[in-house]
């Protein structure tokens, strides 16, 4: 009777195995076609190829960048100040600034579940190996807001901060909380950036490039103040 019974739980476990490495299959397959659609369709390979893309939409210009914004995620080698020096080029600061807080809202979610759907299962199983590891991970649940907007603060690369966040477990709510908090004057410090690049002796530009520095010494000042995270 044990043995029956043991063998049940062999079987099941079994079956289960088989059903997650299934699924991490196809959604891997799935993702993997999705990036190959991407590259092929959107020209990324140098800052002018995307800008000429994206003016090519004339009136659409606006929705085409947006959309590219959104996706960005998984396009791994697109970075987001190239994005924001397209939209301050294009667009100036400040309509710039609201396509990109906009089209960075998107993204944040895409970046998220991205890894959330993809490779939680596999951290959760990572972390019961290391105890320093799983207290950072529970540290993210229970201080999730500030984690991520001290992260965001660090003007650490986007998605690199949401594709972490997505590993953790911090709820989506905190997360993106955060991330709103943080995208609207951050697009606008680095899409003012983007609009004035190509002018580096002029007073805009300094301006802007001491705001980008200015805005991330922000969150040693905080630490300073005793506002600690991880």
């Amino acid at each position: 009777m044990k043995t029956s019974v043991s063998d049940d739980k062999i079987s099941s476990l079994a079956v289960t195995g088989h059903h997650r490495f299934l699924s991490a299959c196809l959604k891997g397959a799935a993702l993997v076609l999705l990036i190959v659609l991407v590259y092929k369709y959107i020209p990324f390979h140098n800052h002018d190829e995307i800008k000429s893309f994206i003016k090519g939409f004339g009136l659409a210009a606006p929705s085409a960048f947006i959309l590219i914004c959104i996706i960005k995620p998984l396009l791994f080698f697109l970075p987001s100040m190239g994005l924001t020096i397209i939209a301050g080029t294009l667009f100036g600061p400040l309509y710039g600034t609201f396509y990109v807080a906009i089209g960075g809202a998107g993204s944040t979610a895409v970046g998220f579940y991205m890894t959330r759907l993809l490779g939680r299962q596999t951290v959760e199983r990572l972390l019961n190996r290391n105890e320093r590891i799983l207290k950072i991970d529970k540290k993210m649940e229970d201080e999730g807001f500030k984690t991520v907007l001290m992260l965001r603060l660090f003007s650490l690369p986007w998605d690199m901060v949401s594709y972490s966040a997505g590993l953790s477990r911090v709820k989506f709510r905190d997360f993106y909380t955060a991330s709103l908090v943080a995208i609207v004057p951050t697009s606008f410090v680095y899409t003012y950036f983007g609009s004035t690049v190509f002018k580096p002796f002029s007073i805009e530009f300094i301006a802007s490039f001491l705001a980008i520095i200015a805005f991330g010494s922000i969150p040693y000042i905080l630490k300073r103040l005793g506002w600690k995270t991880i």
